[in-house]
């Protein structure tokens, strides 16, 4: 035997939930921004792709030839420099044509460097320019000594480290006794020649 009541619980029910969400629309509106982020196709603001794979948009520099290139970049922003000049060269610091301004390896690179070892130090008195690791051998520089440093000439001065343009020509050469206390003596003389007596 079939019950009265089932008959009029359905539009009782479906009477009751219309009443429902017409008189909280709020609440329809939140169930339909949830439906809207979760259709195929639509991400929410700031997201790429489409759902449910959606990807957070990441803004910067997306041309890989610009200075500040970001590889994980997904919006560009304007933000991309010039790119470098390309310049060709060794790029291998060890070889001995190093270009330190070189941004293209151009297989020029030649064998490293020769270990030579000495002093690196241009200011000191035993600077090597062919040295290519300093030992810590550098010594002090010598004093600057001004005078002749022409042996050849008159005035040449042994303890002249650095010639001063006073070198004078040497006098001819004059044999006799060069030996004051002689009673020989010659002052013009400037080549002892064995004649000096006492």
């Amino acid at each position: 035997m079939k019950n009265r009541n089932d008959s009029t619980f359905l539009p009782v029910a479906i009477v009751f939930v219309l009443a429902f969400v017409l008189a909280f629309p709020f609440i329809n509106a939140q169930v339909d921004t949830v439906t809207l982020m979760t259709k195929p196709g639509q991400c929410p603001a700031g997201y790429s792709g489409t759902y449910p794979g959606c990807v957070a948009m990441v803004q910067g520099c997306t041309n890989p030839g610009a200075v500040n290139y970001n590889a994980n970049a997904t919006v560009d922003d304007g933000s991309c420099k010039a790119a470098l000049p390309t310049i060709s060269g060794c790029t291998n610091p060890g070889a001995a044509n190093y270009n330190a301004n070189a941004t293209v390896y151009d297989g020029s690179c030649k064998s490293e460097i020769p270990m030579i070892y000495g002093c690196t130090d241009p200011s000191a008195a035993n600077y090597n320019p062919y040295v290519t690791v300093d030992n810590g051998s550098c010594k002090a520089v010598l004093p600057m000594v001004y005078g002749c440093t022409n042996p050849g000439a008159v005035n040449y001065n042994t303890n002249a480290t650095a010639d001063d343009g006073s070198c004078k020509a040497a006098l001819s050469a004059v044999s006799g006794c060069t030996n004051p206390g002689a009673a020989n003596y010659n002052p013009n003389a400037t080549v002892d020649d064995g004649s000096c007596s006492r």
